[in-house]
């Protein structure tokens, strides 16, 4: 008997942008979404502001955790001397309040790369402990698998579907992805943390993206024009992807992910396979405790929506410590458990 499954949105979290440099002087107030940006230098880094209000205190304190992040990435994956580490790139998005930061480190970039965006939290429509996988999408199908227990971080080595084992599937509306339920206080939190497939550009790849639902307020949705804007670069399908999410980083609900990515930089400039640690964050979160880590594959669009997706999940940790996961959900879908690793085949 098919179960009710309706899905969480997601919202993709780095973006494309194609700045137009004006003079610094003229960088002062907010700029409405879709106004022309400031393109200035600050700590050695090329800014572009579309607020037109980052501070230099702002932009050093996200190059600082983005530069960590890049560190702390090839330093796990073991690449300090490798020919990956030389030819690594690094993406990192802060949403912080109203504004998110991109930043990009690229070997075919001479220099590090900030753009500053407007953002703005969305009303979710019920609050997020009543939510658990209800969303602003009208429904879908897909597999969940869970691992119930409080923790810090849930670690795993995410095996991405191929375009064969996507027959049918829609670009945007592809999810493979982890998360968790929790609290703030006295607010529900539930979070999307993962992998959106696209074919746009005519480039198959899986996207980074990150939604977090505390209470009845939605946060990772860029606002209008920038939203529009598909970003071109994103993960191999077939490969495979090390996934982070952590409940609380100072405050903040992180995702970091590496892996190869099909291009060298956001633009795709250079089509090359290049090492990719992508690290979303959103700030500010406060999380204080975790129910339930979860995975899924999901296709979502509609109740009667039609597709296939793969995902494989393994080596399934908590704090380091490895945990088996149980299924949850089959929705036109099957969920494989095998010890600390589960698969999600989905067939429409």
């Amino acid at each position: 008997m098919k179960k009710k499954f309706v899905l969480l949105a997601v919202a993709a979290a780095v973006m494309t942008v194609f700045p137009t440099a004006i003079s610094a002087s003229d960088a002062t107030g907010r700029a409405t979404s879709g106004g022309e940006p400031a393109s200035i230098e600050m700590s050695g880094a090329e800014v572009t502001d579309f607020t037109k209000t980052a501070t230099a205190a702002k932009i050093d304190e996200v190059l600082a955790k983005a530069r960590q992040a890049g560190r702390e990435s090839v330093q796990a994956q073991g690449l300090q001397r490798s020919t990956a580490a030389a030819e690594h790139t690094v993406d990192y998005t802060l949403i912080d309040g109203d504004t998110a930061y991109f930043y990009e480190k690229s070997p075919v970039q001479a220099k590090e790369k900030v753009y500053v965006y407007e953002v703005a939290a969305s009303e979710a429509g019920s609050d997020a402990g009543q939510r658990m996988l209800v969303g602003n999408l009208p429904g879908g199908i897909g597999g969940r698998a869970v691992v119930n227990t409080n923790g810090s971080y849930l670690n795993t080595t995410v095996r991405l579907a191929t375009p064969s084992q996507l027959t049918g599937a829609p670009s945007g509306a592809t999810y493979t992805y982890a998360g968790f339920t929790g609290t703030s206080g006295s607010q529900a939190v539930e979070t999307d943390m993962g992998l959106q497939y696209s074919n746009a550009y005519n480039n198959h790849k899986w996207l980074p993206v990150m939604a977090v639902f505390k209470g009845s307020k939605t946060y990772g949705t860029f606002v209008s024009p920038y939203n529009q804007v598909q970003y071109k670069n994103g993960y191999k399908p077939g490969s495979d992807v090390n996934l982070t999410a952590y409940r609380n980083l100072n405050g903040s609900v992180r995702l970091s992910m590496s892996g190869y990515a099909i291009c060298s930089d956001m633009t795709c400039s250079s089509q090359a396979d290049t090492y990719l640690t992508s690290v979303l964050e959103v700030a500010n979160v406060n999380v204080s405790s975790v129910t339930r880590w979860k995975m899924l594959a999901t296709i979502a669009g509609s109740e009667s929506v039609t597709g296939r997706s793969y995902a494989q999940f393994k080596n399934v940790n908590v704090d380091g410590t490895a945990r088996n996961p149980v299924k949850d959900v089959e929705d036109y879908a099957t969920v494989d458990v095998s010890g600390n690793s589960a698969t999600i085949t989905v067939t429409r």
